[in-house]
Protein backbone atom coordinates (compact mmCIF):
# COMPACT_ATOMS: atom_id res chain seq x y z
CA UNK A 1 0.00 0.00 0.00
CA UNK A 2 2.99 2.22 0.30
CA UNK A 3 4.24 2.01 -2.93
CA UNK A 4 0.66 2.98 -4.06
CA UNK A 5 0.81 6.39 -2.21
CA UNK A 6 4.16 7.22 -3.36
CA UNK A 7 2.58 6.76 -7.00
CA UNK A 8 -0.16 9.10 -6.65
CA UNK A 9 2.06 12.39 -6.81
CA UNK A 10 3.45 10.84 -10.06
CA UNK A 11 0.30 9.96 -11.34
CA UNK A 12 -1.54 13.54 -10.29
CA UNK A 13 1.35 14.89 -12.06
CA UNK A 14 1.01 13.10 -15.44
CA UNK A 15 -3.02 13.58 -15.46
CA UNK A 16 -2.95 16.77 -17.29
CA UNK A 17 -0.33 15.67 -19.74
CA UNK A 18 -2.51 12.60 -20.62
CA UNK A 19 -5.66 14.81 -20.69
CA UNK A 20 -3.88 17.10 -23.64
CA UNK A 21 -2.04 14.41 -25.06
CA UNK A 22 -1.85 14.73 -28.82
CA UNK A 23 -2.47 12.35 -31.45
CA UNK A 24 -0.51 10.40 -33.62
CA UNK A 25 -1.46 12.25 -36.34
CA UNK A 26 -1.34 15.63 -35.20
CA UNK A 27 2.13 14.97 -34.29
CA UNK A 28 2.52 14.38 -38.49
CA UNK A 29 0.56 17.05 -39.65
CA UNK A 30 2.57 19.13 -37.34
CA UNK A 31 6.18 17.99 -38.54
CA UNK A 32 4.36 18.04 -41.99
CA UNK A 33 3.68 21.52 -41.57
CA UNK A 34 7.23 22.48 -40.19
CA UNK A 35 9.29 20.60 -42.80
CA UNK A 36 6.96 22.31 -45.66
CA UNK A 37 8.08 25.28 -44.15
CA UNK A 38 11.36 25.18 -43.66
CA UNK A 39 12.54 22.91 -46.47
CA UNK A 40 12.05 25.87 -49.35
CA UNK A 41 13.83 27.86 -46.98
CA UNK A 42 16.64 26.10 -47.06
CA UNK A 43 16.55 25.37 -51.01
CA UNK A 44 16.46 28.50 -51.68
CA UNK A 45 19.80 28.91 -49.18
CA UNK A 46 21.12 26.03 -51.54
CA UNK A 47 20.70 27.66 -54.60
CA UNK A 48 22.18 30.61 -53.11
CA UNK A 49 25.12 28.77 -52.53
CA UNK A 50 25.22 26.66 -55.91
CA UNK A 51 25.12 30.37 -58.01
CA UNK A 52 27.37 32.23 -55.31
CA UNK A 53 29.96 29.19 -56.89
CA UNK A 54 29.35 29.76 -60.48
CA UNK A 55 29.54 33.27 -60.13
CA UNK A 56 32.66 33.21 -58.21
CA UNK A 57 34.01 30.49 -61.32
CA UNK A 58 33.14 32.71 -63.68
CA UNK A 59 35.00 36.01 -61.81
CA UNK A 60 38.06 33.35 -61.40
CA UNK A 61 39.63 35.38 -64.08
CA UNK A 62 42.34 32.02 -64.52
CA UNK A 63 43.04 31.71 -61.02
CA UNK A 64 43.32 27.94 -60.20
CA UNK A 65 43.05 28.42 -56.32
CA UNK A 66 40.04 30.63 -57.11
CA UNK A 67 38.32 28.01 -59.38
CA UNK A 68 38.96 25.37 -57.17
CA UNK A 69 37.34 27.27 -54.21
CA UNK A 70 34.31 28.41 -56.35
CA UNK A 71 33.95 24.46 -57.89
CA UNK A 72 33.73 23.58 -53.87
CA UNK A 73 30.86 25.81 -53.43
CA UNK A 74 28.99 24.70 -56.61
CA UNK A 75 29.48 21.16 -55.59
CA UNK A 76 28.21 21.80 -52.17
CA UNK A 77 25.17 24.11 -53.92
CA UNK A 78 24.44 20.54 -55.69
CA UNK A 79 24.72 18.61 -52.88
CA UNK A 80 22.50 20.66 -50.47
CA UNK A 81 19.62 20.23 -53.35
CA UNK A 82 19.92 16.96 -53.82
CA UNK A 83 19.63 16.40 -50.05
CA UNK A 84 16.75 18.57 -49.62
CA UNK A 85 15.04 17.47 -52.68
CA UNK A 86 15.30 13.76 -51.60
CA UNK A 87 14.60 14.58 -47.72
CA UNK A 88 11.58 16.15 -49.26
CA UNK A 89 10.47 14.08 -51.22
CA UNK A 90 10.59 10.92 -49.26
CA UNK A 91 8.67 12.75 -46.59
CA UNK A 92 6.02 13.48 -49.05
CA UNK A 93 5.69 9.84 -49.73
CA UNK A 94 5.40 9.09 -46.10
CA UNK A 95 2.40 11.48 -45.62
CA UNK A 96 0.71 10.04 -48.41
CA UNK A 97 1.27 6.31 -47.96
CA UNK A 98 -0.32 7.31 -44.56
CA UNK A 99 -2.66 9.35 -45.59
CA UNK A 100 -1.64 12.48 -44.02
CA UNK A 101 -2.50 16.07 -45.15
CA UNK A 102 -1.61 19.42 -43.63
CA UNK A 103 -4.56 20.67 -41.68
CA UNK A 104 -5.96 17.04 -42.63
CA UNK A 105 -7.17 14.23 -40.90
CA UNK A 106 -6.96 10.32 -41.70
CA UNK A 107 -9.16 8.96 -44.33
CA UNK A 108 -12.47 7.41 -42.58
CA UNK A 109 -13.67 4.20 -43.61
CA UNK A 110 -17.48 3.82 -44.15
CA UNK A 111 -18.49 0.77 -42.09
CA UNK A 112 -22.59 1.22 -42.58
CA UNK A 113 -22.62 -1.79 -45.34
CA UNK A 114 -21.31 -3.93 -42.82
CA UNK A 115 -23.40 -4.26 -40.00
CA UNK A 116 -26.34 -6.74 -40.86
Amino acid sequence: MKKAYRLMPVLAMATPMVAFAATLMDILNTVRGLINAIVPLLMVLAVAVFLWGIVKYITAGGNTEKEKEARGYVIYGLIGIFVLVSFWGIIQIFATTLGVQTGGTLPTVDVSGLTN
